[in-house]
Formats: structure tokens, C-alpha cells, sequence
């Protein structure tokens, strides 16, 4: 369903069961299937630059150094009957990679990156990051550009979460050994050069 207003805003609708959710599933769908309910944010502009910035440097990294996949925010990972969501990001290891459909990931992914709306910036922080936690996905991004932060969550040995919350400085991955960016970066009127930020990551080489 095309949604014709402008943000900010979240809409909320009642569904009975999945099925209403991906019968009515394609690219210009802007719903998740969160809790039993579909849910739709539409993206600002700042939004979708962040969203454009972080999926081309992941996906030009996992293309040199493999390992894993990462989709747009237009494939659900479908960790239970009642939650479908869309993060902006997700990654997917190689070790994982059997357990992707052609419409869903069946199961957590390794890596989801979420980027708060205008709409409601605290709807990832309250109703995501606590099923996310609950599906063990390792290693979860709250990227809250409202407030200039981050807030990274990382599954330990033994089930426990550790988190941090970034305003600048470097943030590594554990999912994907070598990424990293620059928390500053996102936060930049102008977002700079995604191969500028790759040639960083990479140590200054582009290329094998």
C-alpha cells in the first residue's frame, strides 16, 4: 500500500494474523508486521541519506571481503508469527545464508541496523530493541540522528547484552570482522564520500 501524506507520522493498523501482512507484501510496501500490528513510518530525507550511506559501504565492503549479505530495508526477518520487522539494514553471515527466502530471513539475523523516524524516534529504542534482544541477534544498531548517537547492543557469552551509546569515535563491528565507521560521519550536514569512508575502512585500498 503506496501511503500518500508526508511525515512525520506512524500508522498503526490491526491485523489478525501474518498473512495480511505479506499478501499485501511488495517493494513500495512501507509496513512492518510488529507485535500483531502493521506499522508504517515513511522516511524523511536525512533518513533515507543515512540509510543510502551505510547500505552502499556495507554492501562495497561484503563485496571485496565477503563473509556475509546485507539487505535493504525491504526484506523482513521473520523471527516469530508475530513479528516481521523491516530493519533498515539487515546482515546475514554466510553461516546463516540457508535460512533466507526469496520474500523473509526465517530467524534473527547477525547484524540490524535501525535508523529512528521523525515520526516516532523512539519506536525502535522501545518496541524493537527488546524483541531483538529476545531473538539473540548479536550485534543491533540504534542509529538515532535526532540526538546525534548510536546506541550499539552486543550479545555476550552467556546470553547477557552489553551496550554503548556513541555520539563520535570509531565503532567496529563483531559481526563483520574489519568494518567499522566513524560515528562523526552520520552526523555531517553533508554526508562525505562513501568511497573516501571505504578507502578508510579498507586501509586505503580499494580493490584486491
Amino acid at each position: 500500500m503506496r501511503l500518500d501524506v508526508e511525515p512525520p507520522f506512524v500508522l498503526v493498523k490491526p491485523v489478525d494474523d501474518e498473512r495480511a501482512y505479506y499478501d499485501g507484501l511488495d517493494e513500495d510496501s512501507s509496513w512492518e508486521l510488529l507485535g500483531g500490528r502493521l506499522v508504517a513510518s515513511p522516511a524523511s530525507e536525512r533518513h533515507e541519506d543515512l540509510f543510502c550511506f551505510l547500505l552502499t559501504l556495507l554492501r562495497a565492503y561484503l563485496d571485496e571481503r565477503g563473509g556475509a549479505v546485507v539487505r535493504g530495508s525491504r526484506y523482513p526477518m521473520r523471527p516469530d508469527p508475530q513479528w516481521s520487522p523491516e530493519p533498515e539494514l539487515l546482515v546475514v553471515t554466510d553461516a546463516n545464508r540457508h535460512r533466507m527466502t526469496s520474500r523473509r530471513l526465517e530467524g534473527p539475523g547477525d547484524l540490524v541496523v535501525e535508523i529512528a523516524s521523525d515520526g516516532d524516534p523512539g519506536l525502535d529504542e522501545r518496541e524493537k530493541l527488546p524483541r531483538y534482544e529476545a531473538a539473540a541477534i548479536p550485534e543491533i544498531w540504534l542509529v538515532h540522528p535526532q540526538t546525534e548517537t548510536v546506541l550499539v547492543r552486543r550479545l555476550q557469552r552467556g546470553g547477557a547484552y552489553a551496550g554503548e551509546r556513541l555520539a563520535r569515535g570509531r565503532l567496529d563491528s563483531s559481526v563483520i570482522p574489519g568494518f567499522w565507521i566513524g560515528v562523526e560521519w552520520l552526523w555531517q550536514d553533508q554526508l562525505p564520500s562513501t568511497l573516501a569512508c571505504l578507502r578508510q575502512i579498507l586501509g586505503g585500498v580499494v580493490g584486491r
